[in-house]
């Protein structure tokens, strides 16, 4: 219960803080359905619109923006209709209706939101009042051609023209047809980071871009270029640099200044820096991805987990057989060794995605290493040396063995990989504690005892561009077919959801530390994980067995037979029931699948306890966590395993149930 809670408020923590994202920004954000119903406004927005929440939320975007109750049948683009039918970003001018009554002129930026079958569900619109930019310009290319009657009118106007173009926030400068600027604004100057003096009569190029011939040239969209050919406004969006050769990402808007023939004699360009907001699209198309995976991951997790099941268990019961003099086949050893990793890498998967149940208990720190030590080294080589610095006591803490397994085999790999020619890789534990201090030079953390992780190797290292992007998914600097991207990501999943951090220390040249915080477990967890365990796994008892896929179900009679139990097997929910119903005063336990044809899990355990209310059970499923939860069963259900689940395991788990 406490864990579905936990993950609830984890959950709302993200959703807040997004939500503290899109309200952070100036220009207004609405989220908007394929209806043109709004299901989300930003702060900015519901000012603009002079509303609350409650007022927007589920009204059509034409009701509030135009005050009409149907959709919009201006002559500009619609970018609802724009985004919906061509799946693209598209940037629109429009005339919408402020809530004093009074019309101004918006610059919308829409960009489509995508599910994982990658179909438009809805859109995200930023939108910028432009009425005031749009009327300064008006005026210049007024007063510019005021300016050309006499020289004293021009030398009146360069003044009036230097007051305007000062007063205006974004960047703002006048190009020549050679692309010299012939004039530039404070706030240009702050963009680039450079004085006015080092700007004027210098290419445009070589300002914004750093390069030494026009940017065009590169492919690059260049709107003053497209006014020079075309006597028309236009309008791009791409990188600049400032002097520190950061990149700004810079929504240009370039307007002609033509002579008495109608030659463009020059050009007038805004610039409006929107890096911010291209963080924000970014944060998004990362929730979009990770969401991506999970999907993926949850739908395969369950067909996967029962073929495992299958593998593992029947490897369980041989080597369980087999006496205590026979040796036990090396082959068999590999096969059962690969099918549990092959069990850790789903459960890898749906940690990444979020969608993993975690088997936590109190666990040794130093044991886990030390158990995976074999398997580090297989993945090393011998051409890597492996040197282990356990802390002074075997820290405990609250985790998944497995996962924890997963993490380190993916950092190994990580290091092997950077080694190419042969190294050491160290890894070390210890207890660090986190204070005010620590969370400050960091940038991360919760106060407490931490257990640490560190693994070094002394590999290439790498730069703090490519440092800074090792966690995101898809991110590889690998050659192609040698790496997925996903290997640190899931890493860095695995580690959230055990309440822990992840950071990674690293320069070129100088191979890279990755240290992992663990909190340590507390008295209580490890007092609980030494309760005595069952002497015997065997038992005579009636169980009914409710699993629909055949070879699972085949595999857990035939187990339960193998150790005493007598069973009932069903092939669905129905089945179920009505076998119950038939053998109600035989049965002691229900071992029953959660998700089946005809009657889930938790209907017919409800069923049946309606029947029997003291019936014990245990839910069994291979399906990701998400599922299983809109189901019911994690916080109010009997016992759960998740599959794969050993023999061992599942014998442990029914002798609990039955003898509590």
């Amino acid at each position: 219960m406490n864990k579905g809670r936990q993950m609830n408020q984890e959950n709302e923590s993200e959703s807040q803080a997004m939500r503290g994202i899109l309200n952070s920004i100036t220009d207004s954000v609405l989220i908007i359905g394929k209806d043109f119903k709004v299901v989300f406004a930003n702060e900015a927005a519901l000012h603009l619109c002079g509303v609350s929440g409650d007022e927007v939320i589920g009204k059509s975007c034409h009701e509030i923006s135009h005050r009409c109750p149907t959709p919009c049948s201006l002559p500009e683009k619609c970018p609802h209709q724009e985004v919906f039918f061509s799946g693209q970003p598209v940037t629109v001018k429009h005339m919408h209706y402020c809530h004093d009554g009074q019309a101004r002129v918006f610059s919308i930026a829409a960009s489509p939101i995508l599910n994982a079958d990658g179909h438009v569900v809805r859109m995200i619109e930023v939108i910028r009042d432009i009425t005031e930019e749009e009327r300064t310009a008006a005026s210049l290319r007024a007063a510019l051609l005021e300016l050309e009657e006499t020289g004293s009118a021009l030398r009146k106007g360069e003044s009036f023209m230097r007051n305007i173009l000062e007063s205006i926030d974004e960047g703002f400068i006048i190009i020549d047809p050679d692309y010299r600027i012939i004039s530039a604004n404070r706030a240009y100057c702050r963009q680039v980071k450079c004085l006015a003096e080092n700007i004027t009569g210098k290419h445009c190029y070589e300002v914004s871009h750093h390069l030494e011939k026009p940017c065009f040239w590169a492919g690059e969209e260049c709107a003053p270029s497209r006014t020079f050919k075309t006597g028309a406004p236009s309008l791009a969006i791409h990188t600049h640099y400032d002097s520190d050769g950061k990149p700004l990402y810079i929504e240009t808007r370039s307007y002609p200044i033509k002579d008495e023939a109608g030659a463009v004699t020059a050009v007038i360009e805004t610039l409006n820096n929107i890096t911010e907001v291209r963080k924000l699209e970014e944060q998004l198309r990362h929730a979009q991805k990770m969401e991506a995976i999970g999907t993926l991951a949850g739908g395969i997790a369950h067909d996967f987990n029962n073929l495992l099941s299958v593998i593992i268990g029947y490897g369980d019961v041989i080597q369980m057989r087999m006496k205590e003099t026979e040796t036990i086949s090396p082959q068999l050893k590999e096969m059962v060794n690969a099918a549990n990793r092959a069990a850790q890498l789903t459960r890898g998967l749906l940690a990444f995605s979020r969608k993993q149940l975690m088997e936590l208990k109190a666990v040794k720190l130093c044991g886990i290493i030390a158990d995976f030590k074999k398997m580090i080294e297989r993945i090393l080589g011998e051409d890597i040396e492996l040197r282990l610095i356990p802390a002074a006591e075997d820290i405990a803490i609250t985790a998944d063995t497995g996962q924890i397994e997963q993490v380190l085999m993916n950092l190994v790999a990580n290091a092997r990989d950077a080694m190419s020619h042969g190294g050491i890789l160290t890894i070390q534990t210890e207890v660090t504690g986190m204070d005010s201090h620590f969370i400050h030079v960091h940038g991360f953390g919760e106060p407490g005892r931490y257990a640490t992780i560190s693994v070094t190797d002394t590999g290439t290292g790498m730069d703090d561009a490519t440092r800074q992007r090792i966690f995101e998914p898809y991110f590889t600097t690998k050659e192609l077919g040698r790496g997925t991207g996903l290997g640190l990501s899931i890493a860095f999943g695995i580690v959230k959801q055990h309440k822990g951090f992840l950071e990674c220390l690293s320069e070129s040249g100088q191979g890279t530390t990755f240290r992992i915080y663990l909190p340590i477990a507390s008295a209580a967890d490890e007092k609980a994980e030494e309760k005595e365990t069952p002497s015997s796994m065997r038992g005579t008892e009636t169980i009914l067995v409710a699993e629909d896929d055949p070879a699972v179900r085949l595999l857990m009679v035939q187990i339960l037979n193998s150790f005493g139990y007598r069973v009932i097997d069903a092939v669905d929910g129905e089945d179920a029931v009505v076998k119950f119903r038939n053998h109600k005063e035989q049965i002691q336990l229900l071992l029953l699948d959660v998700i089946m044809p005809r009657k889930n899990g938790k209907d017919v355990y409800e069923d049946i306890k309606a029947l029997k209310p003291d019936i014990r059970a245990i839910f069994v499923s291979g399906y990701a966590r998400d599922l299983i939860k809109d189901r019911d069963v994690l916080d109010n259900g009997p016992e759960f395993l998740q599959k794969p689940v050993s023999t061992r395991d599942l014998l442990k788990k029914i002798r609990e149930v039955l003898d509590r």
